[in-house]
């Protein structure tokens, strides 16, 4: 199914706005090794402003291509793992892999390796062209988008789905992320674009829209001289006509997908002024929410939001009934997927199993908290005298649904890699008791998880009746002493 692009008052996910205004990734998808630098210089605020990027021609020259997909996801991760000070994110390889839209394959975990490389080597200056949100002033910063990779990779040197990573990123993006000096990015409609090219194309045009200080409402026409916006795509081809081919295809996505109405040209030769006009906002746009609402938004909120509920829904649902009742509601409307349920509207489904308070999903919570089902009929459905028959078939029917339900669930789960289930049993684990734990704890289980030594299926069983049971204390604390060891 074609996913259309979101009017940008109602996007709910952001990035850096430095990073993508800037364009640190070169939009090409594939550079001869040699490309290893690019320098870029124009005027702000009467100011002469300049971007830099050198990076080591062994891994493969500048950051291009796949690797704006895996800085962006790094962006997104680590938002949504709270914005710590360290600016660490923790996950493995597959989950990254799996955020960024890209299958489980060794082609991708090895891409996912030399992106890593690159953005770790590349080292960026931009001397009066970073935004510091903090002190309301242009600056000057050098970095690398990644400042330390920690990769366990089981003992070989190749990233596979089992491979925990501890990523660093770079301290004026940390800086710029915790200040909230953020865009909206549209994360599903760039997921959904066929190339890197479009992708990265698309990241750096829609940064262009908006305003650099206040970041307010995007442009709907955009007009940048054609040489000027190849250097800002950092494209090794300078002439005209070579600039148009390149990033033709990518044009021509982004129109038949509806985020632009038009692409045309104005003057000619080294004249040429590039107009876009996009075709994504209403002519009466509704006002953003404020940037610090949406960024101080939990987790859980965006996993509402992600399965059609609205923003201020999701939000309302969360601070009325609690992180944990939410949370347990939901993982009770996946299962209800899971078990081949197809509701009209998904949206609607979830915000009726977290409002339910007549028990009409009583059997998926008791599943998914380990706890043997009442096979008992409620009382509305018990049978008229009357009609003996239909009588019979409504006392054994919740029994016989549920079973199939718990089958079908234990299936799916046991189905999946080992590597998917730790993760997913690890989200679970971190959303519960993720404050109560060391990042050690956590790599630990994960570690234990993926030897063999503990069963992922248990582990989340074991959270969720903890959760229920009130225990969530206790079994941290078990966590903490099963795990401990890993510690430094």
């Amino acid at each position: 199914m074609t996913v259309p692009p979101q009017r940008p008052g109602e996007i709910t996910r952001f990035d850096e706005a430095n990073s993508a205004r800037l364009g640190l990734i070169c939009v090409q998808e594939r550079i001869p090794s040699d490309y290893t630098r690019w320098d870029h210089e124009w005027t702000v605020e009467d100011r002469t402003a300049r971007l830099t990027c050198i990076s080591p021609s062994e891994y493969g020259g500048v950051p291009h291509g796949l690797d704006g997909d895996f800085a962006t996801t790094l962006n997104l991760m680590y938002l949504e793992q709270g914005s710590p000070d360290s600016g660490e994110v923790n996950t493995t390889a597959y989950q990254l892999l799996s955020k960024s839209g890209f299958p489980d394959s060794g082609q991708y975990y090895q891409a996912l390796q030399d992106s890593l490389d690159r953005l770790k080597g590349a080292t960026y200056a931009a001397s009066e062209s970073w935004r510091d949100k903090r002190y309301d002033r242009w600056t000057t910063v050098k970095f690398n988008i990644i400042e330390q990779i920690d990769a366990d990779t089981a003992g070989g040197l190749a990233f596979g789905s089992g491979t925990l990573l501890r990523i660093r990123l770079a301290r004026p993006v940390v800086q710029s992320l915790r200040a909230q000096y953020v865009k909206p990015l549209d994360m599903t409609f760039v997921q959904s674009l066929n190339r890197s090219l479009t992708r990265s194309l698309y990241r750096i045009l829609d940064a262009r829209r908006y305003d650099p200080v206040h970041l307010s409402d995007p442009v709907t026409v955009l007009r940048i001289p054609l040489q000027q916006w190849a250097r800002e795509c950092k494209l090794l081809e300078t002439m005209p006509a070579r600039i148009k081919r390149n990033l033709d295809g990518a044009h021509q996505e982004l129109i038949e997908r509806g985020y632009l109405r038009s692409v045309t040209y104005d003057g000619a030769r080294l004249n040429t002024v590039i107009v876009y006009e996009f075709g994504d906002v209403q002519v009466n746009p509704p006002a953003p929410e404020p940037s610090l609402q949406v960024i101080a938004d939990s987790p859980l909120v965006e996993a509402l939001c992600r399965e059609g509920v609205v923003l201020p829904v999701a939000r309302k649902l969360v601070h009325q009934y609690g992180d944990l009742h939410v949370t347990t509601r939901l993982e009770a409307f996946q299962a209800l997927l899971r078990s081949g349920y197809a509701p009209k509207k998904r949206s609607a489904l979830l915000v009726d199993v977290i409002k339910d308070e007549a028990g009409k999903y009583t059997a998926v919570l008791q599943e998914l908290e380990g706890v043997a089902p009442e096979a008992t009929v409620p009382e509305a459905a018990a049978p008229a005298p009357e009609r003996p028959v239909r009588a019979k078939k409504a006392a054994v029917t919740p029994a016989a649904e549920l079973d199939e339900l718990t089958e079908r669930m234990n299936s799916e789960f046991s189905a999946l890699p080992r590597e998917e289930q730790a993760a997913r049993a690890l989200t679970q684990v971190r959303m519960f008791v993720g404050r109560e734990l060391r990042e050690h704890h956590l790599r630990g289980l994960m570690a234990a998880m993926l030897s063999g030594d503990a069963d992922p299926v248990e582990v989340q069983r074991e959270v969720i009746r903890a959760a229920s049971e009130l225990r969530l204390p206790e079994f941290a604390q078990q966590l903490r002493e099963t795990h401990e060891s890993g510690g430094n």
